[in-house]
C-alpha cells in the first residue's frame, strides 16, 4: 500500500493524523464501527450493541464474549475504560471531540458513556481511532496512565511508536517513520483472520504512486492517486471514490478587516457569480457541484442540484447594492496540491468567475504554514480551504462554522440576525436524538448559513483509494482510516 505519510505516532490515546489513523484502525479495535464507505450508521465492533436511555445522554454497551488482546489476554471493560479516561487525560487533539463525556465500567462486559447534554454522537465516537482500546496491564508496565495527569506524566508514546497492544486484525512489526510501517496478521485475532498475511504500508508521493501501480504486477493499493493523476491508469485497476470534501470560501464579516466582505450584499454577489459546473470540472472524476457545507457522503447533506446555481444578472445587481463594486479583496489559498489538483487552478478560476459579474479579487497564494498561520490570526479577509470532517459527524462542523466555533471566530462572526438562526439551529442539531430530526435539522441549519453567513460552498471533491485487479475490498471511506485493511483481500 503506497500513501504519503501524515503522521506523529501510532499512540492510539494521541494519534491524530491520516497515516496514523490507517495503522491504528487496523492494529486497535474500538466499541463501534463503520463498514466500507457507508458513514451514515456506526455498527458493533467489541461492543455487541447498545443501550441508549430515553432522554439519550447515557449510552450501555454491552461487549461481546471470547474477545482478547493480541498476546491472547482477555479483553474486558476495564481495559475500555483505561485506554478512554487516558485519552482523555492526555489532551490530545482527539479528544476536544470528547468533551462532556464521561466512562464507566459498573462490570467486566459492561461500559457506560454519560454525556452532559441530549446527543446522538456517542456511538460514532466510540468508533474513533482515538477510542481505540489498549491492553491495560501492558500499558501501565510501559508508562501508561489514565491518572488526571497524563498529559504530563504518560510516557508510554515510544513504546507504542514501536510495539501495538491491541486487540485489531493486524500487529505492528516495524515502524520506519519516513519509509514504511509494516503490519503482521494478529494470530489471536478474536474474529475473522484479515485477507493478508503482511501489508507493507510505504511512503511515497502521489506521482511515484500512480507510476507503481500502472506498472504493478502484485497486489497494490495507492491512496493519493486522484484528479488528472486517474487519467492515463490501466483498465483493470480498481477505483473507489466517496465524496467527502467541499472546497469553502470564507470571508472576515468584520468591516475593520474588509468594509467588502463583512458585506451581505458583497457575498451574495460573489455566491451568485461562480459557475459551479465549471468549478466541479477541475477535479476530473470525483468532483462535483456542492449543495451546502455538508459533503454528500455524510449525514444531513443537501443534494447538489438543490445547491447555489450562478446568476451573473443577479450577482452584478447584488455588487451594485453593496455599494462595493471598486474594492479589490485579498484572496489567499495554501499553495498546494491536494488530491491530485493544484488549489492555484481553483483560485484563478473563482477569480475569473467573479471578475465577470465586477468583483475584484487580489490572489494571494501562501506557503501552507503562512497560510495556516494566517488563517488563524483572525484577520483573514477572504480565504479558501478543503474542508472535511474531522470524524464522520457532521455535528463537529456545526460546532466549528456556526458563531462560538472555531471557523466562525476566524472571520468574527458572532453577532446579527444570521448568527442568532444558525445559532438556534446548531443547537436543535446537537440536541436531536433521531436519526431523521437531526437531518433535517442539519438541513436547516446549511440553509441559514447560506442564506446570511460568511461561507460560500465552490465545490465537492472524493477521496480515492486505487487498487490492482489482483485486490478487492479497497474501498475509500471518510470514517478517517481512508481503507479499512482487514476488508481488504486477494480478488
Amino acid at each position: 500500500m503506497n500513501t504519503t505519510f501524515v503522521y506523529s505516532t501510532l499512540d492510539p490515546g494521541r494519534v491524530y493524523e491520516q497515516t496514523g489513523y490507517l495503522a491504528v484502525h487496523s492494529l486497535y479495535d474500538s466499541l463501534m464501527t463503520f463498514e466500507g464507505a457507508d458513514v451514515t450508521e456506526p455498527v458493533p465492533d467489541l461492543a455487541e450493541g447498545y443501550e441508549v436511555s430515553e432522554d439519550g445522554t447515557t449510552y450501555t454497551f454491552t461487549l461481546r464474549d471470547g474477545l482478547t488482546f493480541s498476546d491472547g489476554s482477555p479483553l474486558t471493560s476495564e481495559d475500555v475504560l483505561f485506554s478512554l479516561n487516558r485519552m482523555l487525560n492526555l489532551k490530545s487533539s482527539g479528544s476536544t471531540f470528547f468533551t462532556g463525556l464521561s466512562f464507566s465500567a459498573p462490570d467486566e462486559s459492561t461500559f457506560v458513556v454519560t454525556a452532559d447534554r441530549p446527543t446522538a454522537e456517542v456511538p460514532t465516537l466510540m468508533a474513533m481511532p482515538v477510542a481505540s482500546v489498549l491492553n491495560s496491564e501492558v500499558a501501565r508496565e510501559n508508562g501508561a496512565t489514565d491518572a488526571a495527569d497524563a498529559a504530563t506524566t504518560d510516557t508510554a508514546q515510544s513504546f507504542l511508536d514501536s510495539t501495538s497492544i491491541g486487540s485489531g486484525h493486524y500487529v505492528l512489526e516495524r515502524n520506519e517513520p519516513g519509509d514504511e510501517l509494516v503490519l503482521a496478521a494478529n494470530e489471536e485475532y478474536w474474529g475473522d483472520a484479515p485477507g493478508y498475511g503482511r501489508v507493507v504500508i510505504r511512503n511515497a508521493d502521489a506521482q511515484n504512486q500512480q507510476l507503481s501501480i500502472s506498472r504493478s504486477q502484485g497486489d497494490e493499493v495507492a491512496i493519493d492517486v486522484a484528479g488528472s493523476l486517474l487519467d492515463g491508469l490501466p483498465e483493470d485497476v480498481n477505483v473507489s471514490q466517496t465524496q467527502d470534501t467541499v472546497y469553502l470560501l470564507y470571508m472576515s464579516t468584520d468591516p475593520a478587516v474588509s468594509p467588502a466582505t463583512a458585506n451581505q450584499d458583497w457575498r451574495s454577489a460573489l455566491r451568485q457569480s461562480l459557475d459551479y459546473e465549471g468549478l466541479a470540472a477541475q477535479f476530473g472524476q470525483g468532483g462535483s457541484r456542492p449543495g451546502g457545507v455538508l459533503a454528500e457522503s455524510y449525514p444531513g447533506s443537501i443534494p447538489p442540484e438543490e445547491g447555489p446555481e450562478r446568476d451573473l444578472e443577479a450577482a452584478r445587481a447584488s455588487l451594485e447594492a453593496s455599494g462595493q463594486a471598486g474594492t479589490s479583496v485579498r484572496f489567499i489559498y495554501p499553495s498546494i496540491t491536494y488530491r491530485g489538483v493544484d488549489l492555484g487552478t481553483i483560485a484563478t478560476k473563482i477569480q475569473g468567475d467573479a471578475a465577470e459579474a465586477g468583483i475584484q479579487l487580489e490572489l494571494t497564494p501562501l506557503a501552507l504554514p503562512a497560510f495556516l498561520e494566517e488563517q488563524r490570526g483572525g484577520s483573514v479577509v477572504m480565504g479558501m480551504t478543503p474542508h472535511a470532517l474531522s470524524y464522520p459527524r457532521p455535528e463537529s462542523l456545526v460546532r466549528q462554522l456556526s458563531p462560538g466555533g472555531v471557523n466562525a471566530e476566524r472571520v468574527r462572526w458572532s453577532s446579527g440576525p444570521a448568527a442568532d438562526e444558525v445559532t438556534r439551529l446548531k443547537e436543535e442539531a446537537l440536541s436531536s436524538v433521531d436519526a431523521a430530526d437531526l437531518e433535517q435539522a442539519l438541513v436547516d441549519w446549511q440553509t441559514a448559513l447560506a442564506e446570511g453567513g460568511p461561507y460560500i460552498p465552490a465545490a465537492q471533491n472524493s477521496g480515492t483509494v486505487v487498487s490492482t485487479a489482483d485486490v478487492s475490498g479497497a474501498e475509500y471511506t471518510p470514517a478517517g482510516w481512508i481503507v479499512d485493511l482487514a476488508a481488504v483481500e486477494p480478488a
